[in-house]
């Protein structure tokens, strides 16, 4: 393999024809003896731009900032234009400077200030020169870091039209777009930059690939991110991008509120074996992406998710945390504070569990499940005035979200005077699971008249059906009937509640049912709450004095009932 010659940057020698040649794989620990030999020789500022990037693309980000202020202040006032490149180069280390974990999450004063410093290098580089891309690029960056999308298009605009081909400002635009999700638009940008430079860097392939999947071409998507694969096999985003896709497939495919047990046996084998077949592509993907790159902060949120899956939730705390401490872009740290916050939550530290998804929302206040996770941890603190406005906060952007929905059912159900409420959010919730169950249905063939089938949450129903109790017998009625529906499906679960069928008979003689149907009932009532005795007393000889006590209540409440 050929050796790649170290890169050369010669000095001219004031006041001679001969050249200072410095070797950029050996230059300084500090910026400062590179300058202290410009200044010497009176180099032009571009020499100092040329090893503030060499030190830039080095890592040493600080050093780069340090060339480029001894350069300013070299700057003649008669000659403000050889300022520019200086002043846009900084403000661009600022604004990188300020995405960065410390200055985002950890230090919300720095991030401003870096910000600021930014601002102000822009304001001057554009009272220098109105016409200089550079300037208008920087600027598009800026807004971007603010969350600007359309301030950021104004500028990536300004900079094309003074240069319609610059790469850099055509996916500024691009990324501007997507975030604006103007998919489509995005993707004619990304396709453009393909098409001006095929080994640009960053690979436009990644961008099509991420338009092309939020476009709904998700086949065409895997494409593009395996050929970027192709292009570059040491590069771990698109096997990120492409496990993302292999896991949103699994969450597409598998609903929780929906049961699969309307579906006929060789279906349900199929789809199961489908969500198998997503999930051993995406942990390839991501076993890949950890390899080339253990640092990266996407992985390990990836990874972290799927730990927590598993119910290791310290360890998935722990790869958040490393993702924390490289993550690049605000979106994400705040998914990085919100794996760390679900991780508390879970393992019951609800301290820790409610500053993390604080941090998280600070960041970014849209992240619905960090939303979601604090009105759990609000209510954990009896909280209720604080949960529920921000359960609403939720509701606003996801009125379909049936979570937030049973949450609000429940906080208004346990409060006084507040149960029609209550019931307003649990039949919302249940218009919502029937709706699904009924496309779920239609979508494999099956008949969608009856969506009880379809359902598996009784939980829902009998609480719907408590409230019911006080204003409506027939709606009680119907909502336990479809309670028990459930429970039936399930093995030896209705056995547990003869409650329920001695309720679904009382609520039939009150509604006029058929003498049959009533009788029915309460027989099915009678046969669980015979069988549940039994197994009361003869689990009562084995247990300890006080779980002696305790079934003997048991078995007299049972007694009664019948």
């Amino acid at each position: 393999m050929a050796l790649v010659e170290p890169r050369m940057i010669e000095v001219p020698i004031e006041n001679s024809d001969d050249v200072l040649e410095i070797n950029c794989s050996q230059l300084p620990e500090h910026a400062a003896e590179i300058c202290d030999i410009l200044e010497n020789e009176g180099a032009a500022l571009r020499f100092y731009q040329l090893f503030a990037l060499e030190y830039y693309k080095q890592g040493q980000t600080e050093e780069a900032v340090a060339a480029l202020k001894r350069g300013l202040a070299q700057a003649k006032a008669n000659d403000q234009t050889s300022k520019l490149p200086l002043l846009t180069f900084l403000a661009s280390i600022y604004v990188q400077k300020a995405k960065s974990p410390l200055a985002s999450a950890g230090n919300a004063s720095s991030r401003e200030m870096m910000l600021k410093m930014a601002t102000a290098l822009l304001v001057e580089a554009e009272r220098i020169s109105h016409s200089e891309p550079n300037t208008y690029l920087v600027k598009g960056m800026l807004a971007m870091t603010n969350r600007l999308p359309d301030a950021a298009l104004i500028q990536f605009n300004n900079a094309l039209r003074l240069e319609p081909h610059s790469l850099a400002a055509l996916l500024g635009k691009a990324r501007a777009l997507f975030g604006k999700r103007q998919f489509q638009q995005a993707l004619s940008l990304y396709q453009q930059v393909l098409t001006l430079r095929p080994r640009a860097k960053p690979d436009p392939r990644i961008g099509i690939g991420m338009c092309l999947y939020k476009l709904g071409h998700t086949n065409d998507a895997r494409r593009a991110l395996k050929r970027a694969i192709d292009i570059n096999p040491a590069a771990a985003a698109p096997h990120v991008l492409l496990a993302a896709i292999e896991l949103n497939e699994v969450k597409r495919r598998f609903d929780p509120h929906i049961s699969r047990g309307a579906a006929d046996p060789g279906s349900a084998q199929k789809a199961a074996e489908g969500l198998v077949e997503c999930l051993r592509r995406a942990m390839e993907h991501l076993q890949q992406a950890y390899e080339l790159q253990p640092g990266n902060a996407a992985t390990l949120i990836f990874l972290a998710d799927r730990l927590f899956c598993k119910s290791e939730f310290e360890n998935a705390r722990k790869l958040a945390e490393r993702a924390l401490s490289t993550a690049d872009t605000m979106a994400i740290q705040a998914e990085a504070h919100y794996q760390i916050a679900r991780s508390y939550h879970a393992a019951k530290k609800f301290d820790l569990a409610f500053e993390a998804y604080n941090k998280c929302l600070k960041i970014n206040d849209k992240h619905t499940l960090a939303c979601y996770g604090l009105g759990q941890m609000q209510l954990q603190r009896t909280d209720v005035s604080q949960a529920e406005a921000t359960f609403q906060r939720v509701l606003e952007r996801h009125p379909r979200c049936t979570e937030v929905l049973r949450a609000l059912g429940y906080l208004h159900a346990r409060l006084p005077n507040t149960k029609a409420k209550a019931l307003e959010y649990y039949e919302r919730e249940m218009q919502i699971l029937a709706e699904d169950a009924a496309e779920n249905a239609r979508s494999l063939g099956k008949p969608t008249e009856n969506v009880i089938e379809w359902l598996d949450d009784a939980n829902l129903f009998l609480e719907a059906g408590l409230l019911y109790e006080a204003t409506s017998a027939k709606k009680a009625r119907k909502a336990y009937f479809v309670a028990a529906s459930i429970l039936q499906r399930e093995e030896s679960a209705g056995e547990h509640l003869p409650e329920l069928w001695n309720n679904l008979g009382a609520l039939s003689q009150l509604t006029g049912e058929d003498n049959a149907a009533v009788f029915a009932e309460l027989n099915a009532a009678a046969d669980k709450c015979t069988r549940a005795l039994e197994r009361a007393s003869s689990q009562t000889a084995d247990k300890k004095p006080v779980q002696q006590s305790k079934a003997t209540n048991e078995i007299r409440r049972l007694e009664n009932s019948l």
